[in-house]
Parts: C-alpha cells; structure tokens; sequence
C-alpha cells in the first residue's frame, strides 16, 4: 500500500472504519483500557523474546527442515557483514526499501549474536544502528518507512542492550522517540491517516511504535502507555478486514506484509504483558491463513488479483500460525514454501523480501517427528464473504496438473484494487490460460506525474492499463468504466459430485450501464469450464437516432499462441492446448490482438501477452445472453456445448 490523496482517503478510510469495526469480535473486556504500563515487564530482552527463546534457538528441537533454515541464516547473516551501510537514500518519496534493509541485516545480526556468540555479529549490528540514528529523519511523510526502520531499531537496541554503553542506550531511545514516536502524535496531519486505516500500513507502523514504546516506557511511561493504548485501539480495525471469512482483501502479497507485522505487534504485547488484549483471538484474522493457502495455484503461483505478482515467496508467518494456533493449514504452507524457498531460491542477500527470516527462529514449531505434511483438511472448492468475496475450483491439492478456478466481486474503494469485479484466472494442465497482468511498479507512475492512489471514478489509477477494467477477463459494456464505488458479491456457489458452481453479481458495478448483470461460473467433472453472462436493461436501441444497442466486449488475457476458427479459439502453450468455444449469442466479431505495446507511455510493457475478445450487441431492449465454454479436452468440450 501506498499514500492517497489526503482528504479523499481520510473520508473512506473513516466510512469504511465504522462500518467494518462494529463486525470486530473484540469485545469492551479486551478494550486498550485494560492495558496497564506497570504491567511491562522492564528485564531485556523485552522485545519479541526472552533469554528462554534464544537458549531454544540455540538447542533447538525442530525437523531437517528447521535445520537447513538456521544454517541458510547463518550464511544470509555472514554475507550481509560486507555489506556497505545503509544510506539515506530516497526512491521518489520513500525511504522504505532503505527501512527494509535495516530490519534485515539488524535483526538478523542481532539473533544471530544472541543465540552464538559471535562478536562480528554484535559489532556490525551497532555500527548500523549508530548509523540510522544519524539520519536527519526516517521520512514521516511516508510512514511506513518509519514503522519498519523503527521496529529494527527497537529489536537491536533491545537484544543488543547489555552490549550497549549507558551513553548508547540512553541516545538510542531518544533516537525512537524523535524519529519514531513524535511525528506520529499529531493524529490530524495528513501524513498520520494510516493510524485508523483498514489496510496494511496499520499493523506495520503500530508494531514499530509499540517495540519503540516498551523500550522506552523506563524514560517516558506517559507517553509510552499512550501509543501502546492507540495500537491496542486501532488495530483491530485493519483485522477487521477480514471479516467474516478470512479473505485478505487486498491480495496475497499483502496478506504477507499485514499479517506478518500484526502478529509481530500481537508477540510484542504478549511477550512484554503476557497478554494481546484480544487480538490473537480475532477470529477471522486466524482463519486468512486458509485463504493465502487458496490463492496459490496448482502452478505454484498466486492467483495475482489487485497490485500483486504471480511470485510465491515464503512467509515466515505460516510458521506462526502453525505454532500458535497448532493449525494446519499453517503447518502445510510453512513446510511446503519453505521447502521450495531454500531449494530453489536464487539467494540474495540484500532481498528485501525475506527480510522477516530471522522471525522464523521465533516461530519454527517444535519437532513433532513427522516431515510430511497433508492437505486432507483443506477444502478444494470454497467460497468466501468479505468486501472483496473470493471462490475457488481446485480439481487437486497434489497435482501441479490439475484443473484451477479462481474468481471474484470486490469493489474499487479497497486499497490496491482494480477494476477487476466479475474477472478470473484458470488453469488446467500444468498451464495458466487466463491470466491477470498484476500491478505496476508505483514509482514507475508516480514519476510520470499520475495521482495513482486516488480511487474517484474518474481518477488517474483507472487510465492505467493494468489497474483499469481494460485488462482484466470480464466483460465491458459500450467500453465504460465499472462504477468505481459499486461493490460486486458472489451470491450463489454450490459444490456438488459433478458441478461446482457459483455466480457473481455485477449489477451495482455496472450501475448507469444495465439495469442488471450476473456472471455464472460452472465447472463440469473438473474438465471444462463455462461462463454465462447475463446482461439486462442495457442502452436500447433509438430507431430515431440511429443509436444501436449496447455494445459488449468480452475480453480474456492469456500468454498462449491463438489460432480463431469460426466461433473457436484455439490455444497452445508449453505443449498443450485450450479450446475455447462461442456458444451464444449467434452474431458476433471474434478476434485477438497482441496487448503489447500498451495504449498509453505510462503504462508498462506485456510482452507476449494477447486478448481474446468477442465484441456484439445487446437485443434491441438492451439484454444479452453470453456463453462461453474452455477446456482441454475437446471431446468433453463438445459433449458440453451440445446439452445446452
């Protein structure tokens, strides 16, 4: 997530606040008031572990697995000793991937030191430390830089606190209360909306407060029990975004980054208070992990909706989970992921993606004598609630091969959306046929002068190519905008022996445009797939005027190579092909077209990308039914077609 424009975010942001938070199963007996700063414990470390845990790092009782982790950190925490250190370097207007490194390489050297004893370690950690508290500041004005660079600074300062002079120590925790604590006092400045918002920025920034707090509560018990109280307060409204079933709403990659740092901020409390005030009972918060185990698909990649990428990286979270909660769908994905991350990564060691590893040593379950993992509790067909609802086909937990469908409703007010409501993705064989093109780098945009995080209606965020509906494989009419503040929910799915079937209600997003619309996703035996879209009270035709009926294009995005015959697509890729079929109407102009180079310079390239499109009419009232059917294996495609 990134900024918005300031008054227009902080009127949704407040909207969406009071109508999600009255869903929060946190209750008045878990209220901020309950929090009392005597209860902080003052020993170090205080910070995310005690003396205890690293004794258990350092023995620890944990499969092969957690084994090849801690040898894999060991070389990540050797490597990063020669690195340069960090500058104070802006990307456009953020200082975040800087904030990033620094949480890295510190809390890596940091536990690293503890749980060895190996001085090199120690020693650099200061020396970074001693750095970043020269900076002039850690760029308020994007506070997420902050909350990041701060929570590292409080880890090291923290575990490193013995190795510390009193002169060091006592600088270092006037370091967190100028260039952390203060700027986030002023609740009215515009740069502090993220301190009730809904989306991810709310757990980071809160979970570097309160490390910085407890640090500090020995100096400034006021002001410390003052932020702590505000994090216990505001952050269930970001967990509330979950609600009712577990779907992070704004994608798989930030359900990593948000989900991370609020358990983070739920260890902070309890490891210093011995309680989270509620929070790690947050119902649908624990159930999200089952959803980010729903969005990779059988390929091994995300199904990659809103500002997201296709790549799966490990979290260290799912270690979390599945420690805590004992859950198994945590258990699942931590073995499975972590697996694939160390043997197959490409190492860095300045990846500011596995800058949370040295958390994994926290969180890694002990041994339980068993190196497998099974997928029997995991559903395979499901369907989730929530503002932006989500349901899945999945022929196959094990198979990379099998049959995948992904799709969606949402709406354009929710951090990082698209113009999306109504699109999906599928696989089958090993392929992904349909895709979705992702997010654009920001600053890529931002550079160019586009007011991205604005979401009106008629904002600069929906002239972008990839976060517009121009992209995405759904069906436009007469090539106008979905109505950005209209929400789309699947009301109906059922999963029977042959059938798994679900339908997405589009008319709000398409009000002004049809009196309504419904997209019926079917899945027959796992081998082909339908979709049925209904159109009602679109534009009538005007005999007067000579204005026609509605126009409706129907669009789907794929990497294969697309041969059109009649009223067939046929597609191939890696070996393999797709037949996609026209079942209704019966006039129509079918094609496909290259999307690379895209319409406009700001928008990024899609090499090898095509669209399929059919483009037709309504009838003269305005209504149309559209059918079109997929599969790879034609014969059962057929058999389809010739029933309805």
């Amino acid at each position: 997530m990134d900024s918005m424009s300031e008054g227009f975010a902080k009127t949704i942001l407040l909207f969406l606040t009071i109508g999600i938070a009255t869903l929060s199963p946190i209750q008045a007996q878990d209220s901020p008031d309950l929090f009392d700063v005597d209860s902080i414990r003052l020993n170090h470390p205080r910070i995310l572990a005690s003396e205890d845990d690293f004794q258990r790092i350092r023995d620890p009782n944990w499969d092969s697995l957690g084994m090849q982790y801690l040898s894999f950190l060991k070389q990540t925490g050797h490597e990063l000793l020669a690195q340069p250190p960090i500058e104070y370097k802006l990307d456009g207007k953020r200082l975040l991937h800087q904030s990033q490194k620094f949480l890295k390489r510190v809390s890596t050297w940091a536990l690293l030191y503890r749980v060895f004893g190996d001085v090199s370690y120690r020693d650099r950690a200061i020396r970074e430390l001693e750095n970043v508290s020269r900076f002039p500041d850690w760029n308020p004005q994007h506070y997420l830089d902050v909350g990041e660079m701060a929570l590292g600074f409080a880890i090291g300062t923290d575990w490193l606190w013995k190795e510390l002079s009193g002169e060091q120590r006592e600088r270092f925790l006037d370091t967190l209360i100028s260039k952390a604590i203060n700027p986030s006092l002023d609740e009215g400045d515009p740069y502090n909306w993220w301190v009730e918002s809904i989306n991810n920025w709310n757990p980071v920034c809160h979970a570097g407060l309160v490390a910085s707090s407890l640090l500090i509560v020995d100096s400034d018990a006021a002001l410390a029990e003052r932020v702590i109280r505000r994090a216990i307060r505001s952050v269930p409204i970001a967990m509330n975004a979950t609600d009712p079933d577990g779907i992070y709403p704004e994608g798989p990659i930030y359900w990593g980054y948000g989900t991370h740092f609020s358990a983070v901020l739920i260890d902070l409390l309890e490891n210093a208070t011995n309680s989270s005030f509620g929070l790690s009972e947050h119902q649908s918060f624990r159930q999200s992990i089952l959803f980010h185990s729903l969005v990779i698909a059988p390929s091994g990649q995300y199904y990659n909706f809103y500002d997201g990428g296709t790549l799966v990286r490990f979290q260290p979270v799912t270690a979390w989970f599945a420690s805590r909660y004992d859950d198994p769908t945590g258990m699942y994905e931590l073995k499975r992921s972590l697996k694939i991350y160390l043997e197959g990564n490409t190492w860095n060691p300045e990846d500011i993606r596995s800058r949370n590893l040295a958390m994994l040593a926290l969180w890694y379950p002990e041994n339980t004598g068993s190196e497998s993992t099974s997928t029997s509790s995991l559903p395979k067909n499901w369907k989730g609630n929530g503002p932006n609802p989500l349901a899945f086909a999945r022929e196959s937990w094990d198979d990379p091969n099998s049959f995948y469908l992904a799709f969606k409703g949402g709406n354009g007010q929710i951090s990082h959306a698209h113009m999306d409501a109504g699109s999906f993705i599928f696989e089958d064989e090993g392929v992904r046929w349909a895709i979705d093109l992702g997010a654009q780098n920001y600053l890529s945009l931002e550079s160019k002068g586009l007011g991205i995080w604005d979401r009106r209606q008629h904002s600069d965020r929906w002239r972008i190519f990839r976060l517009g509906p121009y992209s995405h494989n759904q069906l436009l009419i007469d090539q106008r905008l979905q109505n950005a503040e209209g929400s789309a929910s699947i009301t109906q799915f059922s999963d029977t022996t042959n059938t798994v079937q679900g339908t997405v209600v589009l008319s709000d997003i398409y009000s002004g445009q049809a009196d309504s619309y419904e997209r019926t996703f079917t899945v027959q035996q796992y081998k082909v797939l339908s979709i049925k879209d209904r159109i009602a009270g679109a534009r009538q035709r005007t005999e007067q005027q000579g204005r026609r009926s509605a126009t409706l294009r129907w669009r789907m995005l794929t990497e294969a190579a697309v041969e059109i015959e009649n009223n067939e697509a046929i597609l191939k890729q890696e070996g393999k092909t797709l037949f996609l079929k026209v079942v209704g109407p019966s006039k129509y102009v079918f094609r496909t077209q290259s999307i690379d180079p895209p319409p406009n310079y700001w928008d990024t390239p899609n090499p090898g990308v095509r669209a399929i499109d059919f483009w037709c009419n309504t009838d003269d009232f305005g209504d149309r039914e559209i059918t079109v059917l997929m599969s790879v294996d034609k014969a059962a495609l057929e058999q389809v077609a010739t029933s309805l």
